[in-house]
């Protein structure tokens, strides 16, 4: 399954990330990452099995531990790997002469489509060891760039730069939302940036996304429902878990997940719309297999006692 979405979006900037992986291998291993007894592998990647190359100098690259990180760096990009919780992040360099710009950009190009793309970047993680029972389709993000003076009285028309194919992970058929595998490639194959974060699912989480789904598909379906507050939409089961960036011990729990439009009250010095103007956005929900309603570490930062408000 293959969907291409037109957005543009950017290299990922390095983060300061604290978190500890369930059963991540502590000496920076790669490959298939074991969780405990029934539940699903992780996958951490690796230098030595990405298309992505740092660029070789006389000196050869440079190797450093910092932030939690340890990167290799080089004329071309920085490959970066978090130490404790298997984060790779890998991409190109600032530091190329402004003389050569032009010519990275067109090197960086992909002129065949987003579907070539996807199957381009599916065949990569395969081939690298990601788990290919664990992929349940992919989409691409579309690079846009135009370039134009300021003084013309048309816009710039944008042209397609490249795609970044990102892969959906399903366990048991269940989607696991916060697992992250995405790829750059350039019309020879190579990787231009990447982010993985794949970690194990312990069976618990498992488990537990089996009894939602008997609880919804059987007689249990409406006293389930009727512990969760009432209006909202219907939701779907998925796998939840920390994200790479979330500080404090791994979680990892089944979810009913609810997408649910939330209006947002005016600001300060703005005229108050009518209801069907103001300004909306939609709050992801997650309830457990008893109906409470669960936070992921990074949603807890910076959120009130009740969110969202009741």
């Amino acid at each position: 399954m293959t969907r291409s979405h037109p957005v543009s979006i950017r290299g990922v900037l390095a983060l300061w990330l604290a978190c500890a992986g369930v059963g991540l291998a502590r000496d920076g291993a790669a490959g298939l990452v074991a969780s405990d007894k029934g539940g699903a592998v992780g996958y951490r990647h690796a230098l030595e099995r990405s298309r992505f190359e740092v660029g070789a100098s006389d000196a050869g690259p440079r190797r450093v531990e910092e932030h939690g990180f340890a990167k290799v760096v080089g004329p071309r990009g920085v490959f970066a790997t978090h130490l404790r919780n298997g984060l790779v992040i890998a991409v190109p360099s600032d530091g190329a002469p402004k003389a050569g710009a032009s010519q990275a950009a067109t090197e960086a190009r992909y002129g065949a489509g987003p579907d070539r793309h996807n199957a381009q970047v599916l065949e990569y993680f395969r081939a690298a060891g990601l788990p290919g029972d664990q992929i349940g389709g992919v989409h691409a993000n579309t690079y846009l760039s135009a370039r134009g003076s300021t003084s013309e009285l048309r816009p710039a028309q944008p042209q397609v730069d490249g795609y970044a194919s990102i892969l959906e992970r399903k366990v048991e058929g269940h989607a696991v939302v916060d697992s992250v595998a995405w790829a750059r490639l350039d019309d020879r194959g190579r990787s231009i940036s990447e982010w993985i974060y794949w970690p194990p699912i312990p069976a618990r989480a498992l488990e537990e996304a089996r009894e939602l789904e008997a609880l919804l598909g059987g007689a249990g379906r409406g006293d389930f429902l009727a512990r969760l507050p009432a209006g909202l939409p219907p939701g779907r089961v998925v796998i939840r878990h920390s994200s790479a960036v979330a500080e404090g011990p791994f979680e990892a729990f089944a979810s009913y997940d609810v997408a649910e439009p939330v209006s947002q009250p005016a600001l300060p010095g703005e005229q108050a719309a009518s209801p069907a103007r103001r300004r909306a956005s939609t709050v992801v929900r997650h309830f457990d297999v008893t109906g409470v309603e669960r936070r992921l570490p990074q949603e807890r930062r910076g959120a009130g006692p009740d969110f969202p408000p009741r």
